[in-house]
C-alpha cells in the first residue's frame, strides 16, 4: 500500500505543480512609477489617517508606493487565489481516495 500511496502522493504534486505554474503567466506584471506622495494625497486616496500614516512611515523607511485604479488592483494578483487551493485539495482527495479503493 505504500508504494501505491507514495506514487499517488507524487502524482498529485506533479498535477499540482502542472497546474499552478499556468496561472503566473497569465497577466503581464505592469505597476505604475513610484513617487512620493503627501499625506494629504493619500488621504485624497481614500486612505483613513492610521493608513496614512503607516504609508508615510514606510515611504520615509525607503518603500515605494505605487497606485493603482480599481480596475488594476482587481487584476493584480500574487499567488495562488483560495479557489485554485480548493480545487488543487479536491485534486488531491480525488488521487488518495481512488488509491485507497484501489487497495
Amino acid at each position: 500500500m505504500k508504494p501505491r500511496f507514495l506514487t499517488a502522493l507524487a502524482m498529485s504534486a506533479a498535477l499540482t505543480a502542472a497546474t499552478v505554474a499556468p496561472s503566473f503567466a497569465e497577466a503581464p506584471f505592469r505597476s505604475a512609477a513610484p513617487q512620493s506622495f503627501s499625506a494629504e494625497e493619500l488621504h485624497a486616496y481614500g486612505l483613513n489617517e492610521q493608513a496614512t500614516e503607516r504609508a508615510i512611515a514606510l515611504q520615509d523607511q525607503g518603500y515605494e508606493i505605487r497606485v493603482l485604479s480599481e480596475e488594476e488592483a482587481a487584476g493584480y494578483q500574487a499567488g495562488i487565489t483560495d479557489t485554485q487551493w480548493l480545487l488543487l485539495g479536491i485534486l488531491a482527495g480525488v488521487i488518495v481516495i481512488a488509491v485507497v479503493v484501489a487497495d
